[in-house]
């Protein structure tokens, strides 16, 4: 990234989390740059997150539904983490699935409906993900195609030992219980949405062979 000093305002402000507070780039729309917080664990988490992408980096995984990583950059804040920004087709900042749930998205069943996609295709490309709640995936809207799930954080494994994540068998049944998990919050929050939140769940089924 450029070594010159990225200033950024609250005008820039996204959103904020435990680890990290996000800003969109001021320069650069298609961008945006998560600061660290003065959360101790914080460091942690990133150092932790920046070696996941490292490794999907190297073995030039199919990132299409994740935010990826693209560097740092120093800024008026301190140092930046540089990632890819979501966008609507109208150029605004993506919403997170949370937000199109508590506002009766039109769209809330197909969105439901591409979650699938986003799970299947983290399955079969090995991708984990340690924490997927709705704040973690935005839903991107552009004219004339379905809506698109991202992740956009909570990317990589955070247990202590990771040796495990070298047998496929063993990343795909992680996958898969964590995302089950994931759906069964989702089912027991928004009840209404049962019959269609039912089809999303990941089973063997859905492992390419």
């Amino acid at each position: 990234m450029t070594d010159a000093v990225v200033h950024i305002t609250q005008q820039n402000f996204i959103a904020s989390g435990a680890f990290c507070d996000c800003y969109r780039h001021p320069g650069i729309p298609e961008q945006c740059i998560k600061i660290q917080t003065d959360n101790k664990k914080a460091s942690k988490k990133l150092k932790t997150d920046l070696n996941y992408y490292k490794k999907l980096h190297k073995t030039q995984s199919d990132l299409r539904y994740i935010a990826d990583y693209l560097g740092t950059c120093q800024t008026n804040l301190g140092q930046g983490y540089v990632y890819e920004c979501v966008l609507d087709s109208d150029g605004t900042v993506s919403k997170t699935l949370e937000h199109h749930l508590e506002h009766n998205s039109p769209k809330i069943e197909l969105i439901l409906e591409e979650l699938l996609h986003l799970a299947v295709h983290l399955l079969n490309n090995r991708i984990i993900i340690s924490d997927i709640h709705t704040k973690n995936i935005l839903v991107q809207i552009v004219e004339g195609q379905p809506p698109k799930p991202v992740m956009v954080d909570g990317i990589g494994d955070r247990v202590f030992i990771t040796i495990q994540n070298i047998f496929t068998a063993e990343v795909h049944a992680k996958i898969i219980r964590r995302w089950n998990r994931f759906i069964n919050v989702l089912s027991e929050k928004h009840p209404e949405l049962q019959p269609h939140i039912a089809e999303i769940y990941l089973g063997k089924k859905h492992i390419q062979t």
